[in-house]
């Protein structure tokens, strides 16, 4: 999946995704949204079917790509645990 930095602050990023699909970006965005220390995280699209999703996160005293790190870690984490589970099924 490509991405490209738009705004890459220490209190602010804007990630714009190459994709039309906005599923990771809502993923993101929905995982950030609880967190401490952000201020805003959410989806940006011009256009439903021609623009591209964008993913913008707001902090307050945590440097915005160390927020959007941990999300990550923390969403793989329970992927990986998803599939382990799902292994043990067969």
């Amino acid at each position: 999946m490509k991405t490209e930095f738009i705004k890459d602050e220490a209190k602010e990023i804007v990630l714009e995704f190459e994709e039309n699909d906005t599923t990771i970006p809502e993923l993101l965005a929905s995982r950030l949204s609880g967190e401490d220390g952000v201020e805003f995280a959410g989806v940006l699209q011009e256009h439903p079917q021609a623009g591209r999703p964008r993913l913008v996160i707001r902090t307050e005293g945590k440097r915005a790509s160390t927020v959007l790190s941990k999300a990550i870690d923390s969403i793989d984490e329970e992927l990986d645990d998803l599939k382990s589970q799902l292994g043990k099924k067969k």
